[in-house]
This record gives structure tokens, C-alpha cells and sequence, in this order.
């Protein structure tokens, strides 16, 4: 009972506190705890994806081995079976309608998935129940929170968002939660292999744990002030275009709306209340207007030049490639490390114009990124709001 109680209580606690942040329109409780089974209903075909990739893959004991099981045997297909479970859930709810219930659904699911799995690493580890408890209890059980955080963004923004950047979107959907979770797993199984690593694994840990919890809390935040500033809709499910119930009927307990200002009116006004020097703007058309007049930046346009400048998105990729290829060229034992080895000079290049440039956006000299840890600053660092001596502002 107690291994059950461990195991199952943060789960359980996480999707409390994402049911409780949904103060707009809260679901209806019968349907998140279905969501929280189709997670645990996740778990049987991952068991059976991992354990058919496990056989293969690089040798045991390299770092070429951790990657391969952080990125392709854990956080694939983890987080892909999570978000084909998602999918499947979302497409028999009737009340799924808005943007926030992407990231309510999102953490349901992967909660029921981690609850699971914390029973049975608990299971596994009878002598130090305590001690794996509290790890886990702090550590992985947020982190599958937090990686269906963003799952849930990018899937509000694939569904609502600009058409023209909906399959941009869709594939963001799983890959940044493969991405986070793959740096994750990678950071705990590269420190085993050598002790030369261990520092650089916690610094790039810490530096994820930070980025998913201020990154994922802004998301929330961010998609509960749109659905805020939307509620007067029709509710219908936009995977199946169709909806059972009125607003009064989805929860008890949703906040009384108050229209204000900022609200989208519920229909579009007399065409005489129309300035005829001003034209239409639809709600449904605002947002893409809005994004194609918007110029966005392309990631490694040059990526081996010195000039210009670039954004901490872009920087923040190069740094993790560069990261990989590091650690592979000290893995004398793997075979992928000979062909890393003869990379060298292009990666090293490639890793020093990409700190010049991002230098040159905080606008300092490109030789500010010699100093001791001040890629922690690149990383981080937002960059100058204006043009100068550089460039053009890319973010």
C-alpha cells in the first residue's frame, strides 16, 4: 500500500493543481480521470516499443548507448505513445473546446503514464523505497509534467493557431517534448560512464529544470489569458466539428464571465457601425493576419559565418550540438567516435561563429564568448531590443 501511495500520489497531485489552474472553463472531473486511464492504457505498447529497441542500438557502456536510449527508446516512445493516446482521447470529447484543455488533457494522460511507472521503478527498488520516492517524487514526475506542458502548447497552437504554420506546429507538438525529454534522460545516464562529465550534465540538467518550469508556467499562463479573452464561442470539438452542450453544462464550477474590453464580440457588428475607411477584420482572421505581417527570422541561415547576429533559440541548439558531439569524441570505445573525431574542425567552427553571432546580439565583440561561463549568459540572456553595429534584432 505504501509503494501504491508513493507512487501514485504525485501523479495524482500534478493533475489536482493543472484541474485547478483551469479557472476559465474546468472540465468536467469524470472526463480527466479518464484521460488520467488512457495514460495508464499508454504504458502496454510502450513496454512493448522499448523492449523491441532495447536489443538494439550501440554498444553498452558509451555514450553513443545513452543517447540512444534517451532519445529513441525512452523519450520517443514515451512521448510519442502519449500524444497518439492524447489524440485518441480528444477525439471522444465533447467537451474539449478550447486552448487550455490541450494542456489539461495533455497532463492527464502523461500523469497516468508516470504514475505507472513510478510504481514500478518503486517495485524495483524495495530496499531504498524512501529514497527513490522522494527523487522521483521531485524530479521525473514533474518533468512528465512539464514536457506535456508543452505538448499541450504547441497542440492548442496547431489546432487554433495560423493556418499557414499548422504543420509546423503539429511537429512541434512531439518533438519538443522529445527534445526535453531525451536532454533529460541523457544528462542522468551520460554520468555513470565518466566522472569528466558528471559537471557538465549537471549544469546542462539544471539549466533544462529551469527552462520547463519557467517556459512551461508561461505557456500556461499565456493560453489561459487567450481563452480568457475568448470565451464568448461556440463550444465545439475541432478535431470532429461538433459539440453536445452549452457553457452552463461543462463544469459547476467554471468563473461567472464578465465581458470587458479586450473580449472578441460574440457576433460581428452592423456593417453600418462600420467606419468605411476602415475595413473587416474578422476574429478568425485577426490572428494569421497578424502572423503573415510578421516577419520570422529562419534558424542557421549561416551557420559557419562570423557576421550578423542570431536569437538564444538558435544558440541554444548549436550549444547542444556541439554538447553531443563532445561527449561521442570521448567515447574512444564506440565506432561512431572515429567519423566524430574527423568532424571536429567543421563542428568547432560551426560551435565558435554561432557564439560570435550570438555575441554580436547582446552587442558585445565576438571574443566576449572566451570568457569562463559566459555561455551561461548566451544561453540565457535576452538579446538587444534594436539594430546595431551588427545587425538586425532577430527575436
Amino acid at each position: 500500500m505504501y509503494t501504491l501511495v508513493a507512487g501514485i500520489l504525485p501523479a495524482i497531485v500534478l493533475v489536482f493543481y493543472i484541474y485547478l489552474l483551469d479557472k476559465n472553463q474546468r472540465e468536467p472531473l469524470a472526463w480527466v480521470i479518464r484521460a488520467f486511464c488512457y495514460g495508464m492504457a499508454a504504458v502496454l505498447p510502450i513496454i512493448a516499443l522499448e523492449g523491441f529497441l532495447v536489443h538494439g542500438g550501440p554498444a553498452a557502456g558509451t555514450f553513443s548507448r545513452a543517447y540512444y536510449e534517451a532519445f529513441l527508446v525512452a523519450a520517443l516512445c514515451e512521448e510519442g505513445m502519449k500524444f497518439f493516446f492524447l489524440w485518441l482521447f480528444l477525439r471522444r470529447n465533447p467537451y474539449f473546446d478550447e486552448r487550455m484543455d490541450c494542456i489539461v488533457y495533455a497532463v492527464c494522460v502523461s500523469m497516468g503514464f508516470a504514475a505507472v511507472e513510478n510504481i514500478s521503478y518503486l517495485i524495483g527498488n524495495l530496499d531504498k523505497i524512501t529514497e527513490v520516492a522522494v527523487m522521483r517524487g521531485f524530479m521525473s514526475v514533474p518533468g512528465h509534467f512539464f514536457f506535456a506542458v508543452f505538448m499541450g502548447y504547441f497542440m492548442s497552437l496547431a489546432i487554433w493557431g495560423s493556418p499557414r504554420l499548422k504543420f509546423r506546429n503539429w511537429l512541434l507538438t512531439l518533438l519538443v517534448p522529445i527534445l526535453l525529454h531525451g536532454i533529460y534522460d541523457a544528462c542522468l545516464m551520460v554520468m555513470p560512464i565518466s566522472d569528466d562529465i558528471v559537471g557538465v550534465a549537471l549544469i546542462v540538467f539544471v539549466l533544462l529544470g529551469i527552462f520547463v518550469w519557467v517556459g512551461g508556467h508561461r505557456r500556461i499562463s499565456r493560453v489561459m489569458l487567450h481563452d480568457r479573452r475568448n470565451m464568448p464561442q461556440a463550444f465545439v470539438n475541432p478535431l470532429k466539428h461538433e459539440g453536445i452542450y452549452n457553457k452552463d453544462e461543462k463544469s459547476h464550477s467554471a468563473t461567472t464571465y464578465t465581458p470587458s474590453s479586450d473580449d472578441i464580440p460574440l457576433s460581428e457588428p452592423s456593417p453600418s457601425a462600420i467606419p468605411p475607411s476602415e475595413p473587416l477584420v474578422t476574429p478568425s482572421s485577426a490572428e494569421s493576419v497578424h502572423a503573415e505581417s510578421t516577419p520570422r527570422a529562419r534558424l542557421f541561415r549561416h551557420p559557419f559565418s562570423f557576421n550578423g547576429r542570431i536569437g538564444r533559440r538558435e544558440y541554444a541548439i548549436s550549444f547542444a550540438i556541439y554538447l553531443v558531439w563532445y561527449t561521442i569524441v570521448k567515447d574512444d570505445t564506440s565506432s561512431l567516435s572515429t567519423f566524430a573525431s574527423f568532424a571536429g574542425i567543421p563542428v568547432f567552427w560551426f560551435y565558435l561563429a554561432q557564439g560570435c553571432k550570438r555575441c554580436h546580439d547582446l552587442n558585445h565583440s565576438g571574443y566576449w564568448q572566451l570568457i569562463p561561463f559566459y555561455v551561461l549568459w548566451l544561453l540565457f540572456q535576452s538579446g538587444d531590443p534594436t539594430d546595431n553595429e551588427y545587425g538586425t534584432c532577430c527575436e
